[in-house]
């Protein structure tokens, strides 16, 4: 509710998880039901994730708005466009709305949210925050093949393979399960990248998880035959011979 004297509304960053509304935490879903006005980056299908999921709760009155995000090259011209968004939403807040920005995913982990909440915080700085986090979709897609993502002493290396650079074999070379986000735009060469580093044994491909458009698979040969997809991720472990050869199911396993 809008608060009588006009106070000042809290913004909160919530995480939807990677697509499959059942990955939800139980605290996001209370504060989409409690807020007002529910933001979101501008799909660029017709419907987006962290929409889709919201959409699941079936109880969810707030107000919906889409804001725009360009990928421009100019670093200028994204800042403007984070600036004209973090006005939209502190207009919001000094009506006393309470607002969420909702993105897939984790909210501080390559998410649109950090740098909106950097400009909220730069033109508001009185505002109340609150950042509730998400299922990262390395974390469903490893829990589909019941693969332990690290264990032990092990590392783990999280690359966004849109942006690598020159240092990447060096950064592969650091650890022993390495997760490549948005894997569509190279996925032979960070294949066999991963190869040349000794990631030859353990691959797991995953894309639009949660969604009816769904492909999850494992192996080099299998990830070969998939389509491209902009969401989509890559999981590749250096020991393969460490994990068991029979996992357990999810199904009945009890806490120790």
């Amino acid at each position: 509710m809008v608060a009588e004297n006009k106070q000042l509304g809290r913004f909160y960053g919530i995480g939807t998880g990677p697509g499959d509304p059942g990955l939800l935490t139980l605290k996001a879903a209370d504060r989409l039901r409690q807020v007002e006005v529910i933001f979101a980056a501008a799909a660029r299908k017709k419907k987006s994730f962290a929409g889709g999921v919201i959409d699941a709760l079936g109880d969810c009155s707030a107000q919906r708005v889409s804001l725009p995000f360009t990928m421009a090259q100019k670093m200028a011209d994204r800042e403007q466009q984070w600036i004209s968004n973090a006005k939209i939403i502190i207009g919001k807040l000094k009506k006393g709305h309470d607002c969420a920005f909702a993105t897939i995913g984790d909210p501080l982990l390559y998410s649109t949210y950090t740098y909106l909440l950097r400009e909220i915080i730069t033109l508001l700085p009185e505002v109340k925050v609150e950042t509730i986090p998400g299922i990262m979709a390395f974390q469903d897609l490893a829990s589909r093949f019941n693969l332990p993502t690290v264990e032990d002493r092990e590392s783990l290396l999280i690359i966004p393979a849109w942006g690598r650079d020159e240092n990447f074999s060096a950064k592969l070379k650091l650890a022993d399960t390495v997760v490549l986000m948005k894997t569509s735009a190279s996925r032979p060469e960070l294949m066999d990248e991963l190869d040349k580093a000794g990631f030859a044994g353990e691959f797991l491909y995953g894309a639009q998880l949660g969604q009816e458009r769904e492909e999850l698979c494992r192996g080099v040969a299998a990830i070969e035959e998939v389509p491209d997809e902009y969401l989509s991720l890559i999981i590749a472990k250096r020991r393969p011979e460490r994990q068991p050869t029979n996992v357990a199911k999810n199904e009945g396993l009890e806490d120790e």
